[in-house]
């Protein structure tokens, strides 16, 4: 998160837009709700070091990927659930002020 929070700080003093993608490994055979978890926790280390180096969330784009059971999990989601879990999350970790939120496709098909 440090690190990814240094490159967003430099890239706005030399002008340029952040594209900010906190990774989260889909390895694994765990639920959606690890994910969500795990995720929560990387998310809330990212904003928390973006406002420690000063980085502008208005001059920042988001890159994350969806929450989504581990590629490995037998149950899997329906696009609702994962819908729902994203969108949870976005709510409780993004700031408001952030302009853009691009999706990662996570190994995901066309239909989901």
């Amino acid at each position: 998160a440090w690190g990814l929070a240094r490159y967003a700080a430099i890239s706005q003093d030399n002008g340029l837009v952040p594209i900010v993608e906190p990774e989260i490994l889909l390895d694994g055979d765990h639920g959606i709700d690890r994910t969500s978890a795990v995720a929560e926790k990387v998310w809330n280390e990212v904003f928390h070091f973006l406002a420690k180096n000063n980085v502008m969330y208005e001059g920042i784009l988001l890159k994350p990927s969806m929450v989504t059971p581990g590629a490995e999990c037998k149950e899997r989601a329906t696009p609702e659930k994962v819908a729902e879990f994203t969108l949870n999350l976005l709510k409780r970790r993004v700031p408001p002020s952030v302009p853009g939120i691009m999706f990662l496709s996570g190994g995901q098909s066309e239909v989901e």
